[in-house]
């Protein structure tokens, strides 16, 4: 029978460690990260050299500033990235990996449990699994303490209470998670003040306390902790699955402000390639991709910290969910290119929509319809060269306005619209009406307020009978207002023909815009 075996991953500080991955610069200074909102701001997380100077959690801004640190706001959107790659790192040793204390928590670090049973003979002991999975996270730019256990709550314990990497031998719990601090295990004010008055600091005072007396005083919390606190407690572990629809986001800083688009598509080429990947592992291709451009703040006149900079977004949004980078790639160059920033970019992120790759059957011999790719790409080039508004599929819209329309974005897969059988045949001597376009000018002879003959085609025609007329207007508190109204003649030949006619009250302009058959 395979032996259970638990690996701890845990980031101290994780706010500070996810800012100073985007901002390498701040790497070597002391960062104080706030939280909350202004002037209720608390120092949330900090770094190493910040801790050395004295700064601790819980601090005011004024506080914080008052000492030689980098003072930033905490950014939400960058920790829910750097965490992403956290767990697309770990799920490379195991497809099992639950999260105990993630971003989206009011917890300054972030934890995540591995079950990693039955894979060493793949990837060797618990300690090399642990160094080979510490350098992983090191080569994203996290510190991480690693702990390897049989039972998974021991491993948690002493990944946040014990530096660097530690494996627990089985049996070896109590005496390893012993010298520990009681506060690892996130007690409440009330219990925190009950072992306080009693003397207890650590772990191991508290795993030696009678088990009966405990429960007598605490409750049977008191019994979970020291359960903790013993190393024995049992935990099922509940692998994360994130959702098939959530969005695959990247995101890097750049050292100095970049001006041209040539170095940023490079740089955009290597995000979108991780975000394929990421895409292919699900079986996805995607469906929209949104691009946000970090500006210097300095020349656009904006706020001036790492949170607060002034973006320019831009959406691509192919016809079909495409997976091809070349292709994305080139979309987002053109959109670009048609709608540049306003001032230099000092930072890129990209958000993707996944979505179901469209299948198509193909011919024997050819395509039956062009590639979407380059048909999505045609496109873009048609709109940067004439203009977003003129490339498209018309849309009607929802007005009485003469052949109202919008030029909308280019869709596949529109479902066709079937005709009623049962209207068709009870409808089957109806007259059809044929629009003419563009609608051709007459001139037309009036008896009173009504049509009695119309110039039209070289020849003075003579008007049979008339209906009419059919007023239509709207708008008229813009401009440009509209007014129609509509006629419908027959003229006077031996084989009779029915039209439409239209006045123009504002232009005083006769048309003919339809025949019957």
């Amino acid at each position: 029978m395979t032996s259970l075996l638990y690996l701890c991953v845990h980031l101290r500080d994780f706010a500070a460690q996810s800012l100073a991955c985007s901002h390498p610069e701040l790497c070597s200074r002391a960062v104080a990260v706030l939280s909350g909102d202004p002037p209720l701001e608390r120092v949330f997380a900090m770094n190493r050299p910040a801790r050395l100077l004295g700064l601790e959690s819980g601090m005011s801004r004024v506080q914080a500033e008052s000492f030689p640190v980098e003072v930033l706001c905490r950014d939400r959107r960058q920790e829910d990235a750097a965490f992403a790659e956290l767990m697309s790192c770990a799920q490379q040793f195991s497809p099992k990996v639950e999260m105990i204390a993630s971003p989206q928590e009011e917890t300054c670090g972030a934890t995540i449990v591995l079950d990693v049973s039955g894979s060493e003979r793949l990837l060797g002991s618990a300690r090399q699994i642990a160094t080979k999975l510490q350098k992983s996270m090191h080569a994203l730019g996290f510190e991480t303490s690693v702990a390897a256990s049989q039972n998974a709550y021991a491993a948690v314990l002493a990944a946040r209470g014990i530096q660097g990497i530690t494996t627990i031998e089985p049996g070896n719990e109590k005496k390893t998670l012993a010298p520990l601090p009681l506060s690892i295990l996130g007690l409440d004010d009330a219990q925190a003040h009950t072992f306080e008055t009693w003397g207890i600091h650590t772990l191991g005072q508290l795993a030696a306390l009678p088990a009966k007396s405990l429960v007598a005083r605490v409750g049977q919390s008191g019994l979970r902790l020291q359960a903790l606190a013993r190393g024995e407690y049992n935990h099922f572990l509940v692998p994360a699955e994130e959702p098939a629809d959530a969005a695959l986001c990247e995101s890097r800083e750049l050292e100095h402000p970049v001006e041209l688009l040539a170095p940023l598509l490079f740089l955009l080429s290597q995000m979108l390639e991780q975000v394929l990947q990421r895409a292919a592992q699900r079986a996805q291709a995607i469906a929209s991709l949104e691009t946000c451009l970090i500006l210097d703040s300095n020349v656009s006149g904006g706020d001036t910290s790492y949170t607060k900079r002034p973006e320019h977004r831009r959406t691509v949004r192919p016809a079909l969910p495409e997976r091809d980078r070349h292709t994305l790639l080139k979309l987002i160059q053109l959109d670009l290119e048609l709608h540049p920033p306003e001032a230099a970019v000092i930072g890129l992120r990209i958000e993707a929509r996944p979505a179901r790759p469209q299948t198509m059957q193909q011919g024997l011999f050819a395509a039956h319809a062009p590639e979407a790719g380059r048909l999505e790409i045609l496109l873009a080039r048609l709109r940067k060269l004439v203009g977003e508004s003129r490339v498209g599929s018309p849309e009607l819209l929802d007005s009485h306005a003469p052949e109202a329309f919008r030029v909308g974005s280019f869709e596949v897969g529109r479902a066709a619209i079937q005709p009623d059988v049962h209207s068709t045949k009870q409808s089957a001597n109806a007259s059809a009406l044929r629009m003419v376009r563009p609608p051709r000018m007459v001139a037309i002879e009036l008896r009173g307020n009504t049509p009695s003959a119309m110039h039209y085609e070289g020849q003075r025609l003579r008007l049979q009978a008339g209906s009419g007329p059919w007023r239509t207007s709207g708008a008229w508190w813009t401009h440009p207002a509209w007014c129609r109204e509509e006629w419908d003649v027959v003229l006077q030949e031996q084989s009779p023909r029915c039209l439409r006619l239209a006045h123009d009250p504002g232009a005083n302009c006769w048309y003919v815009i339809g025949i019957y058959d």
